[in-house]
């Protein structure tokens, strides 16, 4: 794994301080179009994988911050609150089925359970598309103070540590290079 990089911080996340002045479109379909593009980079996948099977990260809920990411899209307290409760819904199925494939490796069910599972995972990517389509949407019609909401995602802190603290992980070197791995644009 790379070492996090001081450019990766203080240059390339800096795209996160000027916000959108609208919401992008996103549909379940883009988002998993999205997220099947950028897993197959080079060790995202390996990332992505340590961290859920190290430090319970939903890697749906990570690949979702690596979109707002990309596009330049602040992610309010009030968005993550909804991703997070999205994830919690749909999470526990997910895991009971994941341990359930993983005890059929090499077994003839295994194939089917493996797409089982993708179909869950898209069934959680839809979910949180869902939460963030009625945010935004919520934005929109003025219920949420667009730039008092929008504006504080990576602003006064580190997007790193910011990250690391919304998913609930330790601030330390692994962790700082699987992320930093995972959120490469």
């Amino acid at each position: 794994m790379r070492r996090c990089s001081g450019w990766m911080h203080r240059n390339n996340w800096k795209l996160l301080k000027t916000p959108m002045t609208s919401a992008p479109e996103l549909t379940p379909e883009l988002f998993w179009q999205h997220s099947l593009q950028h897993y197959t980079q080079p060790g995202v996948a390996e990332a992505c994988l340590a961290l859920q099977d190290h430090y319970q990260v939903n890697v749906n809920l990570l690949l979702f911050y690596h979109w707002c990411f990309t596009i330049n899209q602040p992610v309010s307290q009030a968005l993550r609150e909804a991703l997070e409760e999205a994830v919690a819904t749909t999470d526990p199925a997910i895991r009971n089925h994941r341990i359930r494939r993983r005890a059929a490796k090499g077994s003839k069910v295994y194939k089917a359970l493996k797409q089982q599972e993708l179909e869950l995972e898209a069934a959680q990517q839809a979910e949180l598309v869902a939460a963030y389509q009625k945010i935004m949407g919520s934005k929109i019609k003025g219920s949420i103070k667009g730039s008092e909401s929008l504006n504080s995602v990576f602003n006064d802190s580190d997007p790193l540590i910011a990250l690391l603290n919304w998913l609930g992980l330790p601030n330390h070197s692994k962790t700082q290079n699987l992320i930093t791995t995972v959120l490469q644009v």
